[in-house]
C-alpha cells in the first residue's frame, strides 16, 4: 500500500487507529492541509503571527472545518491520541480549538468545556465555559502552535480553576524551538497531529513549493524571529 492508499483509506476507516502507524498520520493529516489548501505560500508579503514573528508560510486550519472529509480524517486523528491518554474532559481553546472539541466530544461521549480568551465582565465573569473541569484530567484543544505563548494561557486558566492535570493536542505545529522551550517551563506536554517537517516534504514531493520557496521555508525554520527582519 503506497501513501496515498494509505491516506484515503485513513479517511474511510473509522478504525484506522489500530492498523496505521503515527507517521501516516502525520502524512494523512499534513495532506488534509495541502487537500483543502490551508497552507498559503508567500515570500514577498510574508505573514505576521499573533507573536510577531514574520513567515513566508502560513497555515490556515479553519479551511478545514469546510470539507467533510478532510475534517473526519482530523477528529479521528485526534480520537487516536487521546485514547492513549487518561483524560476526564475535553477543552477548546476559543475559538479555533472549540470547533474541534466540539467534534471530538460528541464522537468520543466526554465532557466539553471551552477556555476565553479573556474572562467576561458580566455574569459569572468565567475564563472557563461548560464541563466542570475541577480535579479533573483535561485534554486541551488548539488549532495549531507556533511559539505556544497562547496555548500556554489557556493551560494556566485550567490549572488556576482546579484541573487535576492538561495536556496540549493540536492539529499542526511550526516547530519552533521556542515552543518547546515554552512547554518545558510550564511543564506541560504537548503533541500536534502533523508538523512543518512533514509538511514541507509533502508540498515539495506535490510539487507545491518552487526549490526557491521550499530553501525559502526551511531557512525561516530555523530562525523564525529574525527571519523577516528588513520585510515590510
Amino acid at each position: 500500500m503506497n501513501d496515498i492508499q494509505k491516506e484515503q483509506a485513513l479517511s474511510q476507516d473509522a478504525c484506522f487507529a489500530k492498523v496505521f502507524s503515527r507517521d501516516d498520520i502525520k502524512l494523512a493529516a499534513a495532506r488534509a492541509l495541502f487537500e483543502t489548501k490551508a497552507v498559503k505560500i508567500d515570500v514577498e508579503r510574508p505573514f505576521t503571527f499573533a507573536s510577531g514573528i514574520k513567515s513566508p508560510i502560513y497555515c490556515d486550519n479553519r479551511r478545514i472545518l469546510g470539507f467533510p472529509e478532510q475534517r473526519s480524517l482530523i477528529v479521528s486523528c485526534f480520537v487516536q491520541l487521546i485514547a492513549g491518554s487518561q483524560s476526564d474532559v475535553i477543552a477548546g481553546v476559543a475559538t479555533a480549538g472549540l470547533p474541534w472539541a466540539s467534534f471530538i466530544a460528541s464522537d468520543t461521549g466526554m465532557p466539553l468545556a471551552y477556555v476565553r480568551s479573556a474572562a467576561k465582565d458580566h455574569g459569572t465573569k468565567s475564563m472557563i465555559e461548560g464541563a466542570d473541569i475541577k480535579g479533573k484530567r483535561v485534554i486541551l484543544i488548539e488549532d495549531l502552535i507556533s511559539t505556544g505563548k497562547s496555548s500556554i494561557q489557556a493551560v494556566r486558566s485550567l490549572r488556576e480553576e482546579g484541573a487535576a492535570s492538561v495536556e496540549l493536542k493540536a492539529i499542526f505545529s511550526y516547530q519552533f524551538d521556542q515552543a518547546s522551550r515554552n512547554f518545558a517551563e510550564e511543564n506541560c506536554t504537548f503533541e500536534s497531529l502533523s508538523d512543518f517537517s512533514v509538511l514541507i516534504g509533502l508540498l515539495q514531493k506535490e510539487n507545491y513549493l518552487s526549490r526557491e520557496e521550499a530553501e525559502t521555508a526551511l531557512k525561516w525554520s530555523k530562525d523564525p524571529e529574525h527571519w523577516g527582519n528588513g520585510i515590510d
